[in-house]
């Protein structure tokens, strides 16, 4: 063939290179030009064709697989709004995620700003609840009572009895320590101190016992609530009940000797007494450890607790100190403070230390945040300052809570910091927990809370903080420990616990009361 024919692609029937038959008229590449052979060269494959096969393809597939491929649609379509809802309403991270010891930090300085009760108010509340994920938009995700205000269990019949003695233990404390005579207290129609007589306390004049009347500072001379009917209602007799005031001293200008009591039914002469109160303890179950009680009821395991806390603190056993013991099992701050304005903390009782233990309610059964817990300590502690202005008020701070099995508490990290527990270190089993307690970490918490707690007490004259973490917490293994074996379970010290916090008490008493702090 010629190079003519080869040049515009055209073959002949005779050409001896016949290995390739393209189409007429194809255009042909030369593969080597000392080779005769040549090869067609393809055109490029069209785009319109390309995309249309595809289309097919897609089409078959929809025709053949129609109902998997509208149910796959729908859990796409699903999936997504889910994912949407969930992203757009994400709650805050919570407090704790990155740093619990940071998150649980009280940021309003309360120990600069308060100087009285009527300092303390509730718009610098970052938020309520403890375990509020909101970022403090729900406020409603605990039960958190108002800090400043006092709240009354008043649906309790065990609370409202175990009050009641209470009273009963703050009236015989009066007897004992104002040192009359007896025409001037007269017998109480029988009662005598040590001896309960609820007969005696519940007469039909004895409105004392829901905090009023003389008893309370409210009528020096003892006038007796409403009694009896139509004619025979008297609105204005004297019960001879009230709390005798101390006698003005005699003045030896006038030649006086002594001074006579305006006081009915005696002639208000006083009696030397050797009784002199020293402390009140005042708090929730572990102040009633104390009485040898829950809620009222004896407990057995808290026997032992009375003997040693009444050898402790009662000078006619041995002690170094006259004290009583006023706690009931399950009270917050607005509990305690209910108690105190009405019947615990009556006109007349003058001890030189009151001893506060309260909050650890608050954070564990209510759930309140730290912020509120302190508000609701400091309320407790204003109320008795301006009651008592001349007595000392130790508040005690909140025990540690067990939540790990060998009691751990916090880490210490290698750059000396301090870590709370890991996930894996929540080890404590829930059914060994109360149910009405929060199953959480709550160390940070009592730690921030101790804090403020002690910046108070460093800035307020007759204030002081006992740090309890002396007596209950150890450093090891790289780690703060709560010591099991001062602890009953895990919020309540045992007698061996007890015992040794007693004696830390006593030291602070006599460093106070003998005018080395």
């Amino acid at each position: 063939m010629s190079a003519t024919a080869k040049e515009f692609g055209h073959y002949s029937d005779d050409d001896e290179d016949n290995d390739l038959v393209p189409r007429p008229n194809a255009p042909l590449e030369l593969l080597d030009s000392s080779s005769s052979s040549f090869r067609p060269i393809q055109p490029p494959p069209s785009r319109k064709k390309s995309c249309l096969y595809y289309l097919a393809t897609i089409q078959a597939f929809l025709i053949i697989y129609r109902t998997e491929a509208i149910l796959s649609a729908l859990l796409a379509a699903s999936l997504s709004v889910a994912l949407t809802a969930h992203l757009s309403h994400r709650p805050a991270p919570r407090r704790r995620r990155r740093d619990p010891f940071a998150s649980a930090k009280i940021t309003h300085d309360y120990a600069s700003s308060v100087t009285s009760k009527y300092d303390l108010t509730l718009g610098s509340i970052d938020h309520w609840c403890l375990a509020d994920e909101t970022g403090g938009e729900n406020d409603n995700a605990c039960s958190c009572e108002d800090p400043l205000e006092p709240v009354a269990k008043n649906s309790s019949g065990k609370w409202r009895d175990q009050h009641k003695e209470n009273v009963k233990v703050v009236t015989e404390v009066l007897m004992k320590s104002t040192g009359y005579v007896e025409d001037v207290w007269g017998d109480y129609g029988g009662y005598q101190p040590g001896m309960y007589d609820d007969q005696w306390f519940e007469r039909p004049d004895d409105d004392w016992v829901e905090g009023r009347g003389a008893r309370f500072g409210m009528d020096d001379f003892g006038m007796g609530a409403y009694v009896g009917t139509g004619d025979d209602a008297d609105y204005d007799y004297d019960d001879r009940f009230g709390i005798p005031v101390e006698a003005p001293p005699a003045d030896p200008e006038k030649g006086e000797d002594t001074m006579e009591m305006p006081m009915q039914g005696g002639d208000g002469r006083m009696l030397a007494t050797d009784y002199e109160l020293d402390v009140v303890f005042v708090g929730d179950s572990i102040t009633e450890q104390r009485q040898g009680t829950s809620m009222g009821r004896e407990n057995e395991d808290y026997v032992g607790i009375k003997e040693v806390f009444q050898k402790t603190f009662s000078k006619e056993k041995g002690g170094d100190f006259n004290g009583i013991a006023l706690g009931i099992a399950g009270d917050t701050a607005p509990n305690l403070l209910w108690r105190l304005m009405n019947g615990e903390m009556p006109y007349g009782l003058n001890p030189k230390v009151w001893w506060v233990g309260i909050g650890i309610n608050d954070l564990s059964m209510k759930g309140c945040s730290e912020e509120v817990v302190l508000l609701g300590i400091l309320r407790v502690v204003e109320e008795i300052q301006n009651a008592h202005p001349d007595a000392y008020i130790v508040i005690n701070s909140l025990l540690p809570v067990r939540r790990n099995e060998d009691g751990l508490l916090e880490h210490t990290g290698k750059h000396h910091e301090h870590k709370a527990l890991k996930d894996k270190e929540k080890n404590l089993q829930d059914s060994e927990m109360s149910p009405k307690r929060m199953h959480i970490d709550l160390w940070p918490s009592i730690v921030s809370i101790n804090e403020e707690l002690s910046k108070f007490a460093s800035k307020h004259s007759g204030i002081k903080f006992f740090d309890a973490d002396q007596v209950f917490v150890e450093e090891r293994d790289g780690g703060k420990y709560l010591k099991l074996d001062l602890m009953a379970d895990a919020v309540h010290p045992n007698l061996s616990g007890h015992k040794k916090w007693n004696g830390a008490i006593k030291k602070r008493l006599h460093s106070i009361l003998d005018g080395k702090e």
